[in-house]
Order: structure tokens, then C-alpha cells, then sequence
């Protein structure tokens, strides 16, 4: 039986794409796009004067043992200690220490040039627009910029990178907005920020100007401002691979020797900056334990990861791991997905879909090898020296799940968009029943429970089929059912993950009580060494030296091997550079021996932390009574 359309089964001819990029707003009546621009401008200044951000740092506050910071909207999430405990102290302290190059409130007088870019008045700042307002507006307004502009650049470059790629304006633009909300994007977002956000522009300079000085110029700053925001591999290497494939696949026409050696030089010109403000760290990181000698082969992931592209909450009970993943966390089992694929694969109109095909067999054929080739590296056991030659060995299997995501979303958004869709009532129960099992599957990872195996994200994706259902049935929507599908999935990431970061005023994060801080300590053991520092049990970050308390619980972008020696002299050198000479949190404890617990966290014991530090190699007596807090010098 043929299926029946909900809206007269109206199949309009294929999408006449532009040979010619253009705006995002294209196509628009010029009234309406002032409209749109004023009324994103007016939304963006609004959350910069209210000081929003998505941080967690609400976690702070009850973690010091202060009153709870209640967020304006959502809940912050400790999962986000990389953010909440690390990246945002880390800007209390840019800010504390007048934005210069060196925390003078700490013990350790550590370098606050990292890889993970902060306000600094140096000869690197016009590389990093996204921190000027810190140098114009109060450090709460300033932040809220830094995550306006980081959402913005995420949205408008992927939009335009996916009109490079000759899609339609409305098409790219409800395709970012889908990646942006995707649970991947989100989960990794307050502390990775400029990875996603800033990956494309150097790509949309290099394809839509023209004129070839200023091509060069901005690819080349573009560039620069990508690397200098955070220098994490993996993720750059993902989105480089992924934007490679998806330009050799639809893009071939730009790969002209001219453009190509442009894009060389560029690269060679972010490159020497690069270097040129990070050659101190560059050599310091290379020779640690971690992360300067981790390498990854190929293959870890669980097989049902690739069925979580489809259905995104099959691992999960809301954003965390169901029990036959509790070895993961809500960052670690996060895929890339969405409702999309399963959209593309139900509702595509495949007669049209297939004469796309015929006619863009190479195309396909690079997008598809570009997506089994990530697919490889992440489930298939690939030698580590596979990985060397391609450069993967720099990117965990569970990270290359982003270039993976990104790769199947885009191109089921390209076959939707060139083929049309289909929404008939026969297709919309197939998809209906398609997600009930997906939610029933869930029941195989409960370990023998089946209870909270299910949360009201399970019910979004069923309820949006209904919207579609709905909206199929009126005309003007359904004259356009390609971009009606990619709403409806759009708006079902919206629903599932657009509140895993809350809604939360800055203000708090730089107005909190030291002293305050300090009494709770107190009251929880704390103790000052010999040099003023506070001593206390226990993993706190970078909290204590955000808020402007100098103290040994810290987290250490670079290795502080010379501090740490003269507080275990006698640690034999192996032991030594084994423990210390890492990216690491210090957490102090009642340990004997400092040891490393995982490759990011430091042990050291309390009472080597409170005696006076030793400065000869074998000393007579380094024992100091420590201070009560309050009382150092």
C-alpha cells in the first residue's frame, strides 16, 4: 500500500542550488533582514548587560561551603569541573592580576600564558577579539561577551561554511543552530569553546574571497585566532579532517593551485605565530609525561555509540550514562547526534535522493569514504603507527566522534536538502515505531534494572514526530518539507540539550567572599605553610586562586618541577618527573608519597606541604609548625 500524504503528497522539483556563494541572509526581503540582524543584535547586547553566561560555576559555591548560587535558568553541573574548577578561576586570576603574564598571588608564581587562551595584555591580544571586552567593561560583563561572541562565531561560521558548501541560506543556518545544541557541542562547550566556535572561519575566508591578498590575510588571522583560543588537538584535528572532506567532496572546483598554495602560506603564517607566542610552553609541554607523550590508537569505542547517532538518548538517562556504561560520564559517552539521520533515512524522498547520486557519485563517494575512515579509528583496533603516519595518533577514538558527527549530520542535511523529503503518515509511524524500540532497547544496558532507564528527553523526540505530524498538514509548510524536517530536528536538540549549560549571571563568579572562603576552610582542617599558603585536604582546583587565596591545591597548566622538588628532595628522579612533571590538579591528602592517581591529578601529603621547603639536597631538619590560616605572612 502506497503511503498517504499528510499534505497532498506535493513532490516539487530538486533544489536549484547557487553557483555563487552568498549571505545568510540571501533570499531575504531587505526589510525583513534589517529586522533580523536588529533583533539578534538587541538579544546579544541583552545578555551582555545582564552579564549571562552557561557556566557552572554555581558549583563553586556550594563546593567552598558557601550559601548555594542559585542560576537564573537550568542547573550548573559538576561534570563541568574542567570549566567550573579550572577555566573560569583561571580568568578570575587573568583578571586579579591586571592581566599580566604571571599569577603573583600563587605559591607557584605560574606562567598564565597557556593553550587555553585568557585575558593577557600581551602582543597576543589582537589574536583574541573575543577577550577585548575584558579591557573596556567589568570582568562580569566581559566574560558574558566572551561566550556571546564564541556562541555567535559558532552559529554565523558554520552557517556560512555550510553555504560555501552551496546549500541554501535557511538550510545552513537551522544546521548550525542542530550542531550547536547537539549533546556533543554542549557537553564539552564552557571550556572548549573556541575549538567548535572558530573552526570554520579560516575555511570560509580560503572559499568566499576573492580577492587573493586579503584572502591570504584573513585565512591567516582566522587561523591564528582558532589556534591562540584553545590548542587542543583533538578537536582541531577533527574539525580540519572533517572540513578537508566535506570541501573535497563538494567543493573541488576551489582546489585550484593558486588557492592551494594560499592556503599552504597561511597555514605557514598562523603556524610561526603560533610558535612565536607559545615556543616557551611548546618545549615544556612536549617533554612532560601528560600530555606531551600521550598517543592514541585506533579502535575502544563501543559499537553502540554508531546506533546513538540515531537515537541520541540510547546510552543515556537524560545526559548521563546508563548502568552498562558507568565507567564513562556525561562528557566521555556524548555522541554528536541528532534526531537527523534517522529523519534522512525514513523521510528522504530516495527516488529523488538516488538520481542526486547518479549524478554526484564522487561526491558521495569522498563523503562516505571521509566518514568510514574516522569510523575505522574510532571502533577498529588501528595499530598506533597508523595513527602516527595520519596524524589520528594525536586524536583519542572518543574524540574523532565529533569529525564523525559533524560528517554524518552535514551530509544527511545535503541528501535531504538535494532529494526533499516525504512526510507521509506511513513514513512518520515507521519513524514513530523506530524511536519506541530505541527507547525500549534501553532496557539491555540496565544491568538487570529497569528503573531510571528513562527520563523526559525519551518523550521529545515521539513528540516532535507529532509536531511534524501537525505541521505537515499545513500547506505552506509543507511546500517546503526538506526545511520542515530539519526545524522539527533541530528543535528536538533545542528540548534535549539546550539546558545541560544553565543560565548564569556572572556577577557572583567575581564577587566572591575570600574571607568567607577562608572560615569554611578553617573549619574543614586548613592550615597555612610556612610561606603564607593554605594547606587543605582535599581536590579544589583553581578555586582557592581565583578567588585570590594563594594556595598549594591548585591545578597546573605547566609543571612546577622546581617547587616541588624542594618539598621532596629526596623522591629519586624517575619517581619524580613520573609524578610532577605533568599537567595535573594537586590534591592534597593524608598520603605518605605524592603519586599520581590518573594522568591529570597529583596527590601530595599535607604534612610535606606545611613543613618548611627544603633547599639542600639532603637537609637536617625541614619541619616547620605550620600556621592556623589567617595567620601567615
Amino acid at each position: 500500500m502506497k503511503d498517504r500524504t499528510l499534505a497532498g503528497d506535493v513532490r516539487l522539483p530538486l533544489p536549484t542550488l547557487p553557483t555563487r556563494d552568498t549571505g545568510l541572509l540571501s533570499g531575504l526581503d531587505p526589510r525583513h533582514a534589517r529586522i533580523c540582524m536588529a533583533v539578534i543584535a538587541v538579544l546579544c547586547v541583552l545578555y551582555v548587560v545582564f552579564a549571562l553566561t552557561p557556566s557552572s560555576y554555581a558549583m563553586a559555591s556550594e563546593y567552598l561551603g558557601l550559601a548555594p548560587i542559585e542560576p537564573l535558568l537550568g542547573r550548573a553541573r559538576g561534570i563541568r569541573m574542567d570549566e567550573w574548577m579550572v577555566y573560569t578561576p583561571y580568568v578570575q586570576i587573568a583578571v586579579a592580576n591586571d592581566f599580566g603574564p604571571t599569577n603573583a598571588f600563587s605559591p607557584y608564581h605560574e606562567t598564565l600564558r597557556s593553550f587555553q587562551a585568557l585575558p593577557l595584555l600581551d602582543w597576543g591580544l589582537p589574536f583574541k577579539p573575543y577577550h577585548w571586552a575584558f579591557f573596556v567593561l567589568p570582568p562580569a560583563n566581559a566574560y558574558s561577551f566572551f561566550f556571546m561572541f564564541m556562541s555567535m562565531a559558532f552559529l554565523c561560521g558554520w552557517a556560512l561554511f555550510l553555504r560555501q558548501l552551496r546549500l541554501p541560506p535557511l538550510a545552513a543556518v537551522l544546521i548550525a543552530l542542530m550542531l550547536y545544541f547537539s549533546p556533543y557541542v554542549q557537553v564539552w562547550w564552557t571550556s572548549n569553546a573556541g575549538a567548535f566556535a572558530l573552526a570554520p572561519w579560516a575555511a570560509v575566508a580560503w572559499l568566499r574571497i576573492d580577492n587573493r591578498w586579503l584572502r591570504l590575510l584573513a585565512s591567516a588571522y582566522a587561523l591564528v585566532v582558532w589556534l591562540l583560543a584553545i590548542a587542543y588537538p583533538p578537536f582541531i584535528i577533527s574539525a580540519l579532517l572533517t572540513m578537508a572532506v566535506l570541501v573535497l567532496a563538494f567543493r573541488r572546483d576551489a582546489l585550484t593551485l593558486p588557492r592551494l598554495f594560499d592556503a599552504a602560506l597561511a597555514g605557514a603564517l598562523a603556524l610561526a605565530v603560533f610558535v612565536g607566542y607559545f615556543h616557551d610552553a611548546i618545549e615544556v609541554i612536549r617533554n612532560t609525561v601528560y600530555p606531551g607523550h600521550r598517543e592514541s590508537a585506533g579502535g575502544g569505542v563501543s559499537w553502540i555509540t554508531l546506533m546513538a547517532h540515531f537515537f541520541p538518548n540510547l546510552m543515556t538517562r537524560g545526559f548521563y550514562p546508563l548502568p552498562a556504561f558507568s565507567y564513562s560520564n556525561a562528557c566521555e559517552i556524548a555522541v554528536l547526534g541528532s534526531l537527523l539521520p534517522l529523519f534522512t533515512a525514513v523521510l528522504a524522498d530516495w527516488a529523488k535522493v538516488m538520481h542526486w547520486v547518479r549524478a554526484n557519485r564522487l561526491s558521495l563517494a569522498v563523503l562516505v569514504g571521509g566518514a568510514l575512515l574516522i569510523a575505522c579509528w574510532i571502533f577498529l583496533p588501528v595499530p598506533l603507527v597508523v595513527g602516527k603516519l595520519t596524524g589520528l595518533s594525536m586524536v583519542p577514538p572518543s574524540r574523532a566522534v565529533l569529525a564523525f558527527g559533524l560528517l554524518l549530520n552535514i551530509g544527511c542535511a545535503i541528501v535531504l536538502v538535494q532529494g526533499g523529503a516525504r512526510v507521509t503518515s506511513g513514513r512518520l509511524l515507521v519513524l514513530a515505531a523506530l524511536l519506541v524500540v530505541g527507547s525500549l532497547a534501553k532496557l539491555a544496558f540496565g544491568d538487570g534494572s529497569f528503573s531510571r532507564l528513562h527520563a523526559t528527553a525519551d518523550a521529545w523526540p515521539l513528540l516532535c514526530v507529532g509536531l511534524l505530524a501537525l505541521a505537515a498538514r499545513r500547506p505552506r509548510l509543507a511546500a517546503h518539507p526538506a526545511t520542515l524536517v530539519l526545524a522539527v530536528a533541530v528543535l528536538c536538540n533545542v528540548l534535549i540539550n539546550g539546558l545541560f549549560n544553565p543560565v548564569q549571571s556572572a556577577q557572583p563568579i567575581f564577587a566572591m567572599d575570600r574571607e568567607a572562603v577562608l572560615e569554611s576552610m578553617r573549619a574543614r582542617g586548613g592550615q597555612q605553610a610556612p610561606d603564607g599558603s593554605l594547606v587543605v585536604e582535599g581536590r579544589y582546583g583553581a578555586l582557592f586562586s581565583g578567588i585570590g587565596i594563594p594556595a598549594v591545591n591548585h591545578t597546573l597548566y605547566f609543571p612546577q618541577l622546581a617547587y616541588f622538588r624542594q618539598r621532596f628532595p629526596l623522591m629519586s628522579e624517575e619517581a619524580f618527573n613520573t609524578t610532577f612533571n605533568r599537567y595535573h590538579h594537586v590534591m592534597v591528602s593524608d598520603v605518605v608519597e605524592p603519586r599520581s592517581m590518573y594522568a591529570d591529578l597529583v596527590e601530595v601529603p599535607a604534612a610535606a606541604m606545611l613543613a618548611e621547603p627544603c633547599t639542600q639536597k639532603v637537609p637536617a631538619d625541614c619541619s616547620a609548625a605550620p600556621l592556623p590560616v589567617g595567620e601567615g605572612p
